[in-house]
């Protein structure tokens, strides 16, 4: 695999404005710095309340074997970092809030081009996966090991709720091909922050929903 290959990650917002990016940017550096001062005090609790949370993941019916396959990879990843993913087979019974992940089987070749998957973070459910073009670039068994990571960063994606990506690891914009020859024999890894984030995501993904159900 000597192309880099990208794990894109799309916004529900128009293409942002280069003040919408500063205001991504800012409430991204502001996320971090709160996480990584939250020795103690409420944010701390908040990260706390957060670990072993569930997550409900839907998907269409029909899934294959290689599909099982990489969402035990996607388990075990989330599993590592207190999170248990809750997979449901029939989105038509998705809770609300749940992460409603669509494997497309006829992509359109320009149709982000070059691209693997994408997310829209900002509205918090939707994953889209290129599932025929992971199968037409990957054999058995990489495939599932690819395809597992996929899950993983753009459910992260979504979890997080920033358009944002690591220097390396799991959360990278680009894998080469040293990042595909590590998958077949461990996952990436998250780095401290992809870690961080993901709570404080799933913190306030919490308080929204408690705020909804008491509104009703």
């Amino acid at each position: 695999m000597k192309k880099n290959l990208q794990i894109h990650c799309s916004s529900s917002r128009p293409p942002a404005l280069t003040r919408a990016k500063a205001e991504e940017t800012m409430k991204l550096a502001a996320m971090i710095t709160m996480a990584a001062l939250a020795g103690n005090g409420a944010q701390a609790g908040a990260i706390a309340e957060s670990a072993n949370q569930t997550v409900t993941v839907c998907t269409q019916m029909g899934v294959d074997l290689e599909f099982h396959l990489a969402r035990a990879l996607a388990t075990k990843v989330f599993a590592g970092i207190g999170v248990r993913l809750d997979w449901r087979n029939d989105q038509r019974s998705c809770p609300p809030g749940a992460i409603s992940i669509s494997l497309a089987s006829s992509t359109q070749p320009g149709f982000h081009a070059g691209t693997l998957a994408f997310a829209l973070p900002h509205e918090g459910t939707h994953v889209q996966i290129f599932y025929d073009r992971i199968r037409k670039m990957f054999q058995f068994p990489r495939r599932s090991f690819v395809l597992g990571h996929v899950l993983v960063h753009e459910i992260t994606h979504i979890l997080q709720g920033v358009n944002r990506h690591a220097d390396r690891g799991i959360m990278k914009a680009q894998w080469d091909a040293k990042d595909f020859d590590h998958m077949d024999w461990r996952p990436l890894a998250y780095t401290e922050d992809d870690v961080r984030l993901i709570h404080l995501g799933l913190a306030t993904r919490a308080s929204r929903m408690a705020a909804i159900l008491d509104a009703r």
